[in-house]
């Protein structure tokens, strides 16, 4: 078996390839998206769900990219500044809008229509 740490990066499709979270209003409408997006069918529940994962992805990439940075030079403000106000401005913002989704998630006629093996543990 051969091993490789040649890691790639998944392409993005949802946001683009060069999208970087400067502050909330530049996440905004990718939620907004998401929660006005209609919904009629599987195959649209499962872009859905393709979408909001990889929001997820890349804001959970930025946050830890932020400490991980911090916590390597613990002398630069501008390092400390940057993850505190991910953490201070723009992450109380995500949560009120994941309980949101999630719930839309939760109401979706199609959840149940979902292949078993595939979404669920």
């Amino acid at each position: 078996m051969n091993y490789s740490a040649d890691i790639q990066k998944l392409p993005r499709n949802f946001l683009p390839a060069d999208f970087g979270i400067k502050d909330w209003d530049s996440l905004a409408p990718y939620f907004t998206d998401l929660e006005k997006r209609d919904i009629n069918s599987v195959e649209a529940l499962e872009q859905w769900l393709k979408d909001a994962s990889e929001l997820e992805a890349v804001i959970s990439e930025d946050a830890c990219w932020r400490q991980i940075k911090m916590t390597c030079d613990t002398e630069s403000k501008e390092l400390e500044e940057a993850f505190t106000f991910f953490m201070m401005q723009i992450q109380p913002q995500i949560q009120p809008w994941s309980d949101r989704l999630n719930k839309k998630l939760l109401a979706n006629p199609f959840l149940k229509e979902l292949d078993q093996e595939k979404y669920y543990t």
